[in-house]
């Protein structure tokens, strides 16, 4: 026996008599005749035409009844009908060109919120992986999606989900800017995604312009994204097809959204320009933060600032602000420094406002001679996450200064592989980007505070920078190689944040075996 007889799923096979085929076939096509002239007559198109009578059929004993047919009833009269949608071959679909420019507000962009809030909805990030790039437009900084879910009617709901709005924008000006694409202007978006700071700036140095200019829309996610400084960007296309980026951003002051157009293979090669610039330099990215770690404010009632009256005992280490705020120097900081910076790119991020690190490190590198990197406060973030509902999101974010940690295609330097930062707090950083972080503390048992720098420090950061580069030159060796020989090369490229934390897997070993 087979196996479709054993499950009883075979064809069933019923033979009958030629002469009761033909006289079934005959039935049921006057059958269907007469129900396509009942539909006609039902929906009012042509006149009744009488059916054709359908001749009995004789059952014998020896045939098998003939099958019921299990009609499906007509719509009502009063049920829509599905209608095509008449496409007019005259009708001129609105393009980036002289008459947009003429009349701005004829583009009046209508932005769906459905998928990012879909996305938070689900547990996920608020931006999408964009396959074609390899750019995750992700953040980590999950938020409420009740927060963007609006009662207003301005904010319509999309496809029956009460957590879709939609906004719409109105194009208060249209730059004329070289190269411009001939894009479609379309009525109806869907915001695809959002963008940390990082790769807004990147975009900044390579001459990237706004080309065009809406009022800023009152809508939650917008404000949200606003005060993460962050930028939503939709998918527009050519007469060709051509894809192309809107990238949607905010002024400071939330008068203005500033549309900057840009390509995915430009954004792409932007990025890996970045990140060559620095490896060619035989450099990475090292990230400090200021109190605690490099510095202290000198003041009074917060445990964390060095109170007046003990500054005697840290003598030269006192150094005088331009805003008249005295900090006190970690030991040796300008020293280590020096040594770094010829090993990294240093960078700041600090929750202290713009000013107060550009103070602070104004005393600690006032010829800037050793920190080239990004000078960046996070206090902007840090004082709308508190005046959010969720205040429990991390100010501080790596993709804020880099953007080739967008990068998920697993490219050297994608990901957070490169950066090392140094601070005294993890919790001001994604959970996701606490591996990279060097954790340092204060003296135990000296009644001074200072952080030591210049040691383990100094050997950790040492170790990590020289096997980096041992194992990119060999990586990039192989790769050319594999390249002359026509094969391709798949090993990963070297990770700092894997050298670091095989560096700690050693050093945990080591004191197993001491002990």
């Amino acid at each position: 026996m087979n196996l479709a007889s054993m499950l009883n799923d075979g064809p069933r096979q019923v033979e009958m008599p030629t002469t009761f085929m033909n006289e079934e076939k005959r039935a049921i096509l006057n059958l269907s005749a007469t129900l396509h002239l009942l539909a006609a007559k039902d929906r009012k198109c042509v006149p009744v035409i009488p059916a054709v009578p359908v001749a009995p059929v004789p059952v014998s004993a020896s045939t098998t009844p003939a099958p019921v047919l299990a009609l499906t009833p007509l719509p009502p009269p009063s049920t829509p009908t599905s209608i095509p949608t008449y496409q007019n071959p005259n009708h001129t679909r609105l393009r980036l060109g002289p008459q947009v420019k003429s009349d701005p507000g004829l583009w009046k962009p209508k932005l769906s919120f459905a998928k990012v809030l879909g996305q938070k909805q689900n547990g996920l990030s608020n931006g999408v992986s964009t396959v074609a790039t390899g750019i995750s437009s992700g953040s980590s900084n999950n938020t409420n999606v009740n927060n963007y879910t609006s009662n207003n009617n301005s904010y319509n709901s999309i496809n029956g989900n009460s957590n879709a709005g939609v906004v719409q924008l109105i194009t208060q000006d249209v730059c004329d800017r070289d190269n411009e694409p001939k894009l479609l202007l379309e009525d109806n978006y869907e915001i695809q995604g959002s963008y940390s700071r990082g790769l807004f700036v990147q975009m900044s140095k390579n001459g990237i312009q706004h080309t065009f200019v809406f009022p800023y829309p009152d809508h939650p996610w917008f404000k949200d994204m606003h005060g993460l400084r962050k930028s939503a960007y939709i998918n527009l296309r050519t007469e060709e097809g051509e894809l192309w980026e809107l990238h949607l951003k905010a002024s400071g002051d939330k008068r203005w959204l500033f549309g900057y157009l840009c390509r995915p293979d430009d954004i792409i090669r932007i990025v890996r320009e970045s990140t060559r610039e620095l490896l060619q330099q035989r450099k990475l990215p090292l990230v400090l933060d200021l109190d605690d770690t490099l510095v202290r404010l000198v003041g009074e009632g917060d445990r964390r600032h060095v109170p007046e009256r003990d500054l005697h005992l840290y003598g030269d280490r006192v150094s005088l602000m331009s805003d008249g705020r005295k900090i006190v120097l970690t030991e040796r900081v300008k020293e280590f420094l020096e040594w770094a910076s010829t090993l990294f790119e240093i960078s700041i991020c600090s929750l202290g406002d713009q000013q107060y690190v550009e103070n602070v490190v104004s005393v600690i590198d006032p010829q800037r001679r050793y920190v080239h990197g990004i000078l960046y406060s996070a206090r902007s973030e840090y004082d709308y996450i508190q005046r959010s509902t969720e205040q429990s999101r991390p100010p501080k974010n790596l993709l804020a200064l880099y953007a080739f940690c967008e990068l998920k295609d697993q490219s050297l330097g994608s990901g957070f592989t490169l950066p090392i930062t140094i601070d005294d707090e993890e919790r001001m950083w994604p959970a996701e980007q606490r591996e990279n972080i060097i954790m340092v503390k204060k003296h135990l048992g000296s009644e001074c505070w200072s952080v030591t720098l210049d040691t383990v420090v100094k050997k950790v950061l040492n170790h990590i920078h020289t096997e980096f580069f041992r194992q990119l030159d060999i990586w990039q060796t192989k790769q050319a190689e594999a390249e002359r020989l026509g094969r391709m090369y798949t090993r990963d490229p070297p990770s700092a944040l894997a050298i670091y934390k095989g560096y700690l897997r050693d050093m945990m070993g080591d004191l197993i075996a001491q002990s």
